[in-house]
């Protein structure tokens, strides 16, 4: 079997999807998997040292790229998948996105009759589905799709709701890399590298936006402080909110408390994980729809023993057990998020509880068995598709 994995967006720009394409074509067979995508910061390091079949581009990542138009994107996009697909004809295309991959994985399926696969993970299918023209564009590809494939619940849901036939929807949860169960974390070199001691610790990892939540843990810290001395907030990540966080900070009276690490490495990130007594991100839904998906980062906190807080929009529920693992709030609600912050902060043995159970929950999850069952579904596609002509 060959496949074509489009994507617009791949590694080593983190995100919760990439990483979720990378850990799961990592266990393919080698050469199976010819992976479009474009370029980002440090793509040639990355793509020598992974030994992936990568080809980058994309006009999407030059300089001077009209924000009005898209259409050179899925031109550039279509000629390179042309050109994949005449070098070695690829028996089924997955699709990392509604727009633009599975747009062009349609139309180059058709060409070379082969079938595609669309992944969706939520915070897409609510903007779209708000969008009149987006929405029907987004059901015709979904409902034409050999495949759909969700990564948590919530775009399961909606793919049923737009009319996906319930045989051709797939759940996969993401898993956590061994990585993490392998290397034995040093939560004292974090602390020592933030000059944070013997300090209660919070942590939050993810792109720097609004709907995480960072802005709702900061305007917690004053009133936190007072009743846990020495509370800290450490913020790895990077993203287009990061001035406004600092100046909710300031305005908090809470700067000297937070520590705005950037991006990390993963060594590095282990040890943040091991280093923080709770991981909150207290995420929400937007008024565009734009939401949390699966959320790997939960998964990952959970696999170094730490209890989670996070909101209950989007995915998120697929990656914490309410009440187990962690909580689950509305950062909407008064009251609840400091409620459940408090209880975690002023119990040991409840973070230890639930750290615990958390580990257990993640260690069942392996990225080889999403691997082999996307591999099921790309080859139940091709058979009733088709695949090779």
């Amino acid at each position: 079997m060959k496949i074509l994995w489009m994507t617009d967006d791949f590694l080593p720009h983190y995100g919760g999807s990439r990483l979720l394409y990378f850990h799961t074509m990592k266990h393919f067979p080698p050469g199976e998997v010819t992976v479009l995508t474009k370029r980002r910061p440090g793509w040639r390091e990355f793509d020598a040292r992974e030994k992936l079949c990568i080809e980058r581009g994309f006009f999407a990542t030059l300089p001077g790229r009209p924000p009005f138009s898209m259409l050179p994107v899925y031109a550039e996009m279509f000629a390179r998948g042309m050109r994949a697909m005449a070098r070695g004809r690829a028996d089924v295309i997955v699709c990392g996105e509604i727009f633009p991959t599975a747009c062009v994985g349609r139309v180059l399926g058709a060409l070379w009759r082969a079938p595609y696969v669309v992944y969706v993970h939520g915070e897409e299918l609510g903007v779209l589905k708000r969008l009149r023209t987006g929405r029907r564009v987004m059901q015709s590809l979904l409902r034409n799709a050999g495949a759909v494939v969700a990564s948590a619940s919530p775009p399961r849901d909606e793919a049923l709701h737009q009319g996906v036939s319930p045989g051709r929807l797939h759940l996969l949860r993401p898993a956590v890399d061994d990585y993490f169960f392998s290397r034995e974390p040093s939560p004292l070199a974090a602390r020592a590298r933030y000059g944070i001691g013997d300090r209660p610790l919070l942590l939050t990892v993810g792109r720097l936006v609004e709907r995480k939540g960072h802005a709702d843990v900061l305007r917690e810290l004053p009133a936190l402080a007072r009743e846990f001395p020495g509370l800290a907030y450490l913020i790895v990540g990077e993203g287009p909110a990061e001035e406004r966080l600092r100046l909710t900070a300031r305005q908090a009276g809470v700067e000297g408390s937070v520590i705005f690490a950037g991006r990390v490495g993963r060594d590095e990130l282990v040890d943040c994980y091991a280093a923080c007594d709770i991981f909150v991100m207290p995420n929400r839904e937007m008024p565009d729809g734009d939401t949390e998906g699966a959320c790997i980062v939960l998964l990952e906190a959970a696999a170094c023993g730490r209890p989670v807080i996070a909101g209950v929009a989007g995915g998120t529920a697929d990656s914490v057990l309410d009440g187990e693992t962690g909580f689950l709030v509305d950062p909407e609600r008064p009251g609840e998020f400091s409620r459940r912050l408090r209880s975690l902060l002023g119990d040991r043995e409840l973070r230890r509880r639930m750290g615990d159970a958390g580990s257990t929950m993640v260690s069942a999850r392996r990225w080889e068995e999403c691997a082999r069952e996307l591999r099921r579904i790309c080859a139940r596609c091709i058979e009733e598709g088709g695949g090779r002509r």
